[in-house]
């Protein structure tokens, strides 16, 4: 069997981060399109029934996809601080299943429709699922699996 190689191990984690998020830009304006007013309750703003598209929902969408568009830049150039960042935000998405199974069995009140609720979900098992990928290439390759930093205290030092 072969053995896959540090790039294409690179390779992949790298593709995987970017549909990733480019799944979540594309989940983001489906969302904002189909209900905009669970954007606008998660931001406590009340709208009227003739703004649809309240403008701070608008700006706050705008916000989250440069996010992901700097994000997915980090995961090209190979950005120490943005793999540190979406480990930790990966591994976070654990706390989301307790919250969201207690708030359909009742124990919290709901704060979003039950399908949004059951979506989020399934987004906190893929993000869980990246974070467990990420700590195994880290483990076994170092940061974006470009190598591990050769120090002193290695057997392989020399």
């Amino acid at each position: 069997m072969k053995t896959p190689t540090p790039s294409s191990i690179r390779v992949s984690l790298e593709m995987g981060m970017i549909a990733f998020f480019i799944l979540a830009a594309l989940s983001l304006m489906v969302v904002y399109l189909a209900d905009p007013s669970i954007y606008a309750q998660s931001l406590s703003l009340t709208s009227s029934p003739a703004d649809r598209y309240p403008l701070a929902v608008t700006l706050f969408l705008v916000g989250v996809l440069t996010v992901i568009a700097l994000l997915i830049l980090g995961v090209v150039r190979h950005w120490r601080w943005t793999f540190w960042l979406m480990l930790s935000a990966f591994s976070a998405s654990v706390l989301q299943f307790p919250a969201e199974f207690l708030q359909i069995s009742g124990v919290l009140p709901m704060t979003s429709p039950l399908w949004y609720s059951l979506f989020r979900l399934a987004v906190a098992l893929l993000e869980l699922g990246l974070a467990v990928w990420m700590i195994q290439v880290y483990r076994h390759k170092g940061i974006w699996a470009m190598g591990r930093k050769r120090t002193m205290g290695d057997a392989s030092f020399t």
